[in-house]
């Protein structure tokens, strides 16, 4: 592949698991609390293995893989700074 095609790819590939990461837990509504923790963590774990390996591949060229940071990086984030509700614990959240 030419360097301009992984590029491509890789953009391709970020913006994919940003947009699946950030629509998981809004799929039920209200917030799919199990979605935040079982798949944006994991997915956002997955874009950041990725990241690494783009950037010690194409080295400044991989920054471009940033591209969907803020999709995948939005219910690691809010799950950080905000505490889950006790309906959540209590498993009767409406």
């Amino acid at each position: 592949m030419t360097r301009k095609t992984e590029i491509t790819v890789a953009s391709a590939i970020s913006l994919a698991l940003g947009w699946f990461g950030a629509k998981a837990p809004g799929y039920r509504m209200p917030i799919d609390y199990d979605a935040i923790i079982s798949v944006s963590v994991p997915v956002a774990a997955l874009w950041t293995a990725v990241l690494v390996i783009c950037v010690w591949r194409l080295r400044w060229a991989g920054l471009w893989f940033l591209i969907g940071s803020p999709l995948v990086l939005y219910w690691p984030v809010w799950r950080l700074f905000n505490h889950l509700p006790s309906c959540y614990y209590a498993h009767n959240c409406i």
